[in-house]
């Protein structure tokens, strides 16, 4: 997966430091553009840092943020701005917006790279890899079996378990199916918000898991995840009676490969 920062600045002044500091990181920069729908632009990219100009002119930053920290598709992702340090009203402002993290111009162009190292989320892709060699646990066994059966609110209270128990990064694993299950549950119960918002919040789990983790099949349940909320956007709340419960793919075990010679 490719560590990314959304950055809402579009002064010169600050994205050439900001993109030189984050290669040099490890992370792929993209400077936003204005969307109507904040939350799905930045449930596509999973940041890792969302970087804030409170000087922008480009988008309404304020909007930005109240939208991520208010879904709880992205309210996880974290926000450094930076603005003048003699502008105490905007630094207000941004804190009150939900920003987890506010400095000054100076403080921040003094030190771009150690400013991304401090507010990014935990890389924790190598932990996850070792993790993802594990076998699945038996409990989670059975939660894949109760999605298979269509069985998705109960599911929900297995995999649950599984999550709680876990403390290592695969948990997120746990918490993608589960999040997909009650997904397809609130199709069928005709809820529309309710389905296409869970979608949303198992992306921010799915999206940064390998393709085969534990012997589950991550690769073809992001596919078959992304194609019903496809069918689901394309249909809307006012079709949504019509969604063909066939999108209800099972999710597929891959068989662990054999010794190499």
């Amino acid at each position: 997966m490719t560590k990314r920062i959304v950055a809402l600045v579009d002064d010169l002044l600050f994205q050439q430091p900001i993109a030189s500091a984050a290669q040099h990181l490890g992370y792929a920069v993209e400077f936003a553009e204005p969307t109507d729908d904040v939350v799905a632009y930045l449930v596509a990219r999973q940041p890792q840092l969302i970087i804030v100009d409170l000087n922008v002119r480009s988008v309404d930053w304020e909007r930005w943020v109240m939208a991520a920290k208010t879904s709880p598709a992205t309210r996880k992702m974290p926000i450094l701005a930076f603005g003048a340090h003699m502008d105490a009203a905007r630094i207000a402002q941004a804190r009150k917006a939900g920003c987890d993290a506010v400095i000054s111009n100076g403080a921040f162009m003094a030190d771009p790279a150690g400013a991304i190292q401090k507010h990014a989320r935990p890389d924790e892709s190598e932990a996850l890899r070792r993790q993802a060699q594990d076998p699945l646990p038996e409990l989670a066994h059975k939660a894949i079996e109760q999605f298979n059966a269509g069985e998705f609110w109960e599911q929900h209270e297995t995999f649950e378990a599984v999550w709680r128990a876990e403390p290592g990064p695969v948990r997120q694993m746990y918490q993608g199916i589960l999040q997909v299950g009650v997904a397809y549950y609130q199709i069928q119960r005709r809820n529309y918000d309710g389905a296409r918002k869970l979608f949303q919040r198992a992306w921010q789990y799915l999206s940064a898991l390998p393709d085969v983790c534990q012997g589950v099949d991550i690769a073809q349940l992001r596919a078959d995840a992304q194609a019903a909320m496809a069918e689901l956007e394309r249909l809307g709340p006012e079709r949504i009676a019509e969604f063909d419960p066939a999108l209800f793919k099972p999710i597929r075990l891959v068989a662990p490969a054999g010794p190499t010679a």
